[in-house]
């Protein structure tokens, strides 16, 4: 069977030069390529073709490079970083402040870039809801308030998800404990959040 002539053939960042007669061990053709970068490399043909070879190394070369850059301090409309974290497969990852609701949730890098919320959109417990249902320092006590339609202080019925929303007010940031479907589960929640928290 006749090989099919690669040369010229661009694949990735290589351009392939031709065949001059390297082969594998088992007589596959090396094709000599060159890449963006200036350097000269050998790829097999199925290997350029199926694209488990786009360079010659240096394109993982800056993909690794950029999973390490120090992203602390980075901003996007969505989340500001806050600091680096090391998960248990040494994949890196950051502590990430969601802009939208003052809370924190862990993301590699990419996830930066492509998540929305800390989930905070989905389950509508956003810095503009959270002004709409009460004052933000009122979360610090254990009474509630007149206005309070649960009579648990910092649970909330969300009428547009249809579920009881938890919260608890730590540092100053108010901090999303979760959402229920029965206003004792929130309650309980709040209840240990205080004793955690505050130790009350």
């Amino acid at each position: 069977m006749a090989k099919k002539d690669l040369t010229n053939q661009r694949f990735g960042r290589l351009t392939v030069l031709g065949d001059i007669g390297k082969r594998t061990p088992k007589k596959s053709i090396l094709w000599h390529c060159l890449c963006d970068c200036g350097r000269a490399t050998f790829v097999r043909g199925d290997h350029l073709k199926n694209g488990k070879i786009k360079s010659c190394g240096c394109l993982n070369d800056e993909l690794k490079r950029q999973r390490y850059k120090d992203l602390t301090g980075y901003e996007n409309d969505n989340f500001k970083v806050i600091v680096r974290k090391e998960s248990k497969n040494q994949r890196v990852k950051w502590l990430c402040e969601c802009k939208h609701c003052g809370n924190t949730t862990t993301l590699n890098s990419s996830e930066i870039e492509k998540t929305k919320s800390c989930g905070c959109l989905k389950t509508g417990a956003t810095k503009e809801y959270m002004k709409s249902i009460t004052d933000l320092e009122s979360l610090k006590s254990t009474k509630p308030t007149a206005k309070s339609t649960t009579g648990v202080r910092g649970v909330y019925y969300n009428k547009q998800k249809g579920k009881y929303q938890a919260f608890i007010n730590v540092d100053k940031k108010t901090v999303y404990l979760g959402q229920f479907e029965k206003l004792s589960d929130a309650e309980h929640v709040r209840r240990n959040a205080e004793k955690d928290f505050w130790g009350k």
